[in-house]
């Protein structure tokens, strides 16, 4: 009889065991598909990030300035003191200011010649750095970071 019992606390010791094995490997996998969301997350903000600036960046190379070429594009743009804002949802569809979880602005600067645009991308009040220098219609690139 005394055989027996300690026969069965063996596979139940063996249970537990494998029981545990697949919770950590259960835990570790779960981090693992939790931080590739969070890291496709990111990917598809600074996708539509870059992909607001350089339609914005366009715009500005073709010689277009005014308002109206702008809210062609990005309909609901409103200007104030000479700098033009957008505000756009989760999903980047633009909105209204209220309902923004970004920010847009597109500013000008003329210095002699040239005209130089900049174009900065907000999230909350954190800056997503994304910019644009422009020199007489040309347009560079100069940083595209997400800042976390």
């Amino acid at each position: 009889m005394r055989q027996k019992r300690n026969g069965s606390h063996l596979i139940l010791m063996e249970l537990m065991f494998v029981l545990f094995f697949f919770a950590i490997c259960g835990v570790v996998f779960l981090q693992i598909f939790v931080k590739s969301h969070n890291i496709s997350v990111k990917a598809k903000e600074l996708t539509e990030t870059k992909n607001c600036v350089t339609q914005a960046a366009e715009l500005f190379e073709t010689g277009y300035t005014d308002i109206e070429h702008y809210q062609e594009y990005f309909p609901k743009l409103e200007e104030d003191q000479g700098i033009y804002q957008g505000y756009f949802d989760k999903d980047w569809k633009m909105t209204q200011k209220k309902n923004a979880v970004y920010k847009m602005t597109i500013s000008f600067d003329d210095q002699g010649l040239d005209r130089n645009g900049k174009i900065t991308i907000f999230k909350a009040k954190k800056q997503i750095k994304t910019e644009m220098a422009f020199i007489s219609g040309n347009f560079v690139l100069s940083l595209l970071r997400h800042i976390t």
